[in-house]
């Protein structure tokens, strides 16, 4: 299938609502934080004992840390100004976000984001070449600490400029050495805040913090190979849909891959709503990449490799 094929969408898919841009934040937070508070209030009872304040406060912590990755993806819906009808706003309000996920450095991320969209499962898609060859799981284990020195570097190149900008990149080389200090700033400042929680109350920082980022963690060490494991480079079948409603009602139409592959300025809140349009209309088919199941969605990410 080739891009030119693709159809025009009616207006509703392609405006930007400010509102839900809004919401998304506060969405990350409420999962993020409220889940994690449950969990705290749950540990505090002392009059029940820890395995079963362990086993109640377990589906919190979880919920807790897909918040927290949700959060995290609030970086990427920025950078593509899905969060804002402004793109800088988008921009900023994605950063914000994406402190919810400790020492997540997001524009190290945007950076080359954009040459996976344009070059996507071919060796010249950083992500493919990031994580095409993990192909077990010990070895995909190493991904997240892979990634988070890649960004890193290319954070690095962005603060002193040295970070090469392609044609069509919609910000400026300046704009990005500007977002990039910026990034740095905030996560030095949540790092401090969350080493300071830790100081004054553990209890509180194992479930707010530390274990659901264990969870994000975990989530994200498979959730390249959920999104692309076993597609092909081909526009319309290069990216998975993910429909379970487990992961619809934690990360509001983020894990419908393809259809932000096809369309990456729809934001992600309307793409199960773009997926059933696209079906519907024959665009996309029984045929294509496609999972329906939580539990499928994680033995992709577990069994699956890039192509």
């Amino acid at each position: 299938m080739r891009a030119a094929s693709k159809p025009s969408l009616p207006a509703y898919f392609t405006d930007v609502d400010n509102l839900s841009g809004a919401y998304a934040l506060v969405h990350g937070l409420l999962l993020w934080l409220g889940s994690g508070s449950a969990a705290l209030l749950i540990w505090h009872m002392g009059h029940w004992s820890w395995p079963l304040r362990l086993i109640l406060a377990l589906p919190c912590i979880i919920a807790a840390g897909f918040g927290m990755f949700y959060l995290g993806s609030l970086g990427h819906e920025g950078f593509h100004g899905n969060l804002h009808r402004n793109r800088h706003l988008s921009m900023l309000m994605g950063l914000i976000g994406s402190l919810g996920a400790p020492l997540f450095l997001s524009v190290g991320v945007n950076v080359y984001h954009w040459r996976h969209h344009l070059h996507t499962n071919t060796s010249a898609d950083p992500d493919y070449q990031l994580y095409r060859d993990n192909r077990s799981l010990i070895s995909r284990l190493r991904g997240p600490l892979d990634t988070t020195s890649y960004c890193a570097g290319k954070l690095l190149r962005l603060l002193l400029m040295r970070e090469p900008i392609d044609r069509g990149f919609p910000y400026s080389a300046i704009q990005m050495c500007l977002y990039a200090w910026l990034n740095l700033t905030l996560v030095v400042g949540s790092t401090i805040a969350f080493a300071l929680l830790a100081s004054s109350s553990l209890s509180a920082f194992a479930c707010l913090v530390g274990a659901p980022a264990l969870v994000a963690q975990a989530y994200w060490t498979i959730h390249p190979y959920i999104e692309h494991g076993d597609t092909t480079s081909r526009v319309g079948s290069n990216a998975r849909n993910c429909t379970s409603l487990l992961q619809r009602v934690f990360l509001r139409g983020y894990t419908y891959h393809l259809c932000h592959h096809l369309y990456p300025r729809v934001q992600a809140h309307k793409l199960p709503a773009l997926d059933a349009y696209l079906r519907q209309i024959g665009f996309l088919t029984d045929d294509s990449p496609r999972e329906s199941t939580f539990f499928g969605a994680l033995k992709v990410g577990l069994t699956k490799s890039l192509p």
